[in-house]
């Protein structure tokens, strides 16, 4: 059975609710001597502390994988970009255990001033740690 993207994409800004009345709340900083970047972290229900960085001005969008099947993407076309993803690893059946996603799109407010995108998919079934 391929994995299911579910693509009720949900908009929030500051922490959203996730299935099971779960919360994210992304910690948004500047790494030290890097003002032109953004890192966005989370602590993940998991015991992980995922991190993903945006270097301002790029068309770029990075992301991390945690353990438990939770992903976010920050930086430019962020939700389009986790979409290809999950398409992709939905292909090869990488993702069948968890029941697949539903999608969250969001904006931080980086260190400079300006909206950045994220974007995060949360597995119906997340795996254990």
């Amino acid at each position: 059975m391929a994995a299911r993207l579910v693509l009720s994409l949900n908009g929030c800004y500051d922490s959203c609710s996730l299935s099971g009345g779960a919360s994210i709340k992304f910690i948004v900083k500047s790494p030290l001597n890097k003002a032109d970047v953004v890192e966005v972290r989370y602590d993940c229900f998991c015991g992980c502390k995922p991190r993903a960085q945006y270097q301002r001005g790029t068309d770029e969008a990075n992301h991390e994988h945690c353990c438990c099947g939770q992903v976010h993407f920050v930086g430019a076309q962020a939700e389009d970009r986790l979409k290809a993803y999950l398409a992709e690893r939905a292909t090869t059946g990488m993702d069948d255990d968890v029941g697949g996603y539903t999608l969250h799109a969001q904006q931080v407010k980086a260190p400079w001033g300006d909206p950045v995108a994220v974007a995060y998919a949360v597995p119906h079934h997340p795996r254990k740690h």
